[in-house]
């Protein structure tokens, strides 16, 4: 998370991410058990996982795939010891109850932005650098993404990509609370951008007649501008809109930058 070293520098073009389910290897994940084994069911799964040893990671990775799976709303400490089949009461040796959990759901997508950020950054791709990166994250996990977006900014979670933002526009003279409100403006724009995008039909992947009765609909919705545009308004390039709109807040923040490499 916002280590200091040197390194490719993440560029606009670098914004491209996908989902993807939990990463396997990954510790305390619970190994497969191949297709075509007879034992290849829910109980017979619970099973085998109640003989590994119980810890938070396990209890962490387990919420993560009922999220992906199922969203936020089937998660319960109920839900999760079925996965795991061991008893419910036996988790709360190891994490404080649901809050935790989620408290902990968030820290794993989080950590697994990996930031790495060279000391002569500038102020702008340092910027660059966590916001793609966060999104990237997200997108990994998009269910689990919308509870990281609406965590509250004090969450254990969420502080190490604040203050990693934080870091970098003090160190390029950023006035304390000029750095708070771009903070709370670049965090606005991730949120909506994020949120919008999870919840597209693009997003959720669609044919091009899909696309096509899009457009037509646009096309003769009656309204000039609206029909006018309708073939560009009818798809969408999330990489491109990301970027874009982050760039256009970087242009915005440049005058309350005095110490940006520019004036250097």
């Amino acid at each position: 998370m916002c280590a200091e070293a040197s390194g490719q520098q993440l560029r606009e073009g670098e914004a491209s991410a996908s989902p993807a389910t939990v990463p396997t290897g990954s510790p305390g994940t619970v190994p497969a058990i191949s297709q075509d084994s007879p034992q290849d069911t829910p109980q017979a799964t619970a099973r085998g996982a109640a003989r590994e040893p119980l810890s938070r990671e396990r209890i962490i990775e387990s919420a993560l795939r009922i999220i992906d799976d199922e969203g936020v709303e089937a998660l319960s400490m109920r839900r999760i010891a079925a996965a795991l089949g061991v008893q419910a009461m036996s988790l709360y040796n190891h994490v404080g109850g649901k809050a935790d959990v989620l408290d902990g759901v968030t820290e794993f997508i989080t950590t697994d932005m990996h930031i790495t950020r060279h000391s002569r950054d500038s102020w702008e791709d340092g910027i660059r650098s966590v916001a793609h990166a966060f999104r990237r994250a997200s997108l990994r996990h998009p269910r689990a993404g919308e509870l990281v977006l609406t965590r509250q900014l004090n969450s254990p979670g969420v502080l190490p990509t604040i203050d990693c933002s934080l870091k970098v526009l003090l160190e390029h003279g950023f006035e304390e609370a000029n750095a708070v409100h771009a903070l709370r403006l670049l965090v606005a724009f991730q949120v909506g951008s994020l949120m919008r995008e999870f919840h597209s039909p693009a997003f959720r992947g669609e044919d091009e007649s899909a696309v096509r009765e899009r457009e037509e609909t646009l096309a003769g919705s009656g309204f000039a501008a609206v029909a006018k545009l309708a073939p560009k308004l009818a798809v969408i390039d999330h990489d491109a809109e990301f970027t874009f709109g982050l760039e256009r807040l970087i242009d915005a923040l440049r005058p309350y930058a005095p110490g940006r490499p520019a004036d250097a």
